[in-house]
């Protein structure tokens, strides 16, 4: 399906621990938060719910609107929600599943908030904006 550019990023917050993505493409090693893009007549808030079914194997619902970045290069500005979900038990799911490889890896898991400082987590903005929300006001 086509896509409009932004992405539509989840923070998924339990027990003082936050949902991410640990990635290795390309030769590099990195950190991401669940999220994608958002399909042509799909909300950005219907996109985040889809992709942390994809990529956690979790129902998810949108609590609300954390923070914007803007993307690089397109100049979009990616919202990113605080998400609720049922269960804490996440697994790889949806497309990234089937392209999960050496080469094109993915773990999603469960990160302590001390730790997210230290991680190589991307974009550094949004790394960024989200300590800043932990320490006033999650």
């Amino acid at each position: 399906m086509a896509r409009t550019g932004t992405r539509a990023v989840a923070i998924i917050i339990k027990d003082n621990k936050v949902a991410l993505i640990h990635r290795k493409k390309e030769g590099r090693d990195y950190w991401v938060f669940p999220g994608g893009g958002v399909e042509k007549g799909e909300t950005p808030e219907k996109a985040v719910i889809r992709e942390v079914q994809e990529e956690l194997s979790l129902t998810g619902k949108v609590e609300r609107l954390l923070f914007s970045v803007e993307s690089y290069p397109n100049g979009n500005k990616d919202p990113y929600f605080l998400c609720s979900v049922g269960s804490e038990e996440i697994e790889l799911g949806g497309p990234e599943k089937q392209r999960h490889s050496k080469e094109n890896w993915y773990a999603p898991q469960w990160v302590e908030f001390e730790k997210v400082g230290s991680l190589n987590l991307l974009p550094e903005t949004a790394k960024e904006q989200f300590l800043e929300k932990v320490r006033s006001e999650l």
